[in-house]
């Protein structure tokens, strides 16, 4: 197999599991969010019910413990394009993918010159 069909087949891969992503997703907090929620007690650790009031009180414990109130907004917020359902999941994942792709090939470029 050529190269370059590799890397087009990669790309198809990707991109078709990048589409298929949004419809096999949870939709409940996991990993650190639901970690965080859970500690502070907003949300039971197996459960998937988010108390919005305690949810923003942990923040605020965490901000005062840590000083650190650093926020920004998301170009993209919750793997989305807000006003679109699950086509901006599916759209925010496929510009995501390609913008991966994107920086992986120009660093694999830059890095494979002779002079580096």
């Amino acid at each position: 197999m050529e190269t370059k069909q590799f890397v087009v087949i990669g790309i198809a891969i990707a991109l078709a599991i990048a589409v298929a992503a949004p419809f096999l997703a949870s939709g409940n907090p996991d990993g650190l969010e639901s970690a965080f929620f859970s500690i502070y007690e907003a949300k039971p650790f197996m459960g998937s019910e988010l108390d919005e009031d305690a949810a923003g009180a942990a923040e605020e414990q965490a901000v005062a413990a840590t000083g650190n109130d650093f926020s920004y907004e998301a170009l993209m917020p919750d793997y989305s394009i807000p006003g679109m359902d699950k086509a901006g999941e599916v759209l925010a994942v496929v510009i995501g993918t390609l913008l991966m792709l994107a920086l992986v090939f120009a660093v694999a470029r830059v890095s494979a010159r002779p002079d580096n």
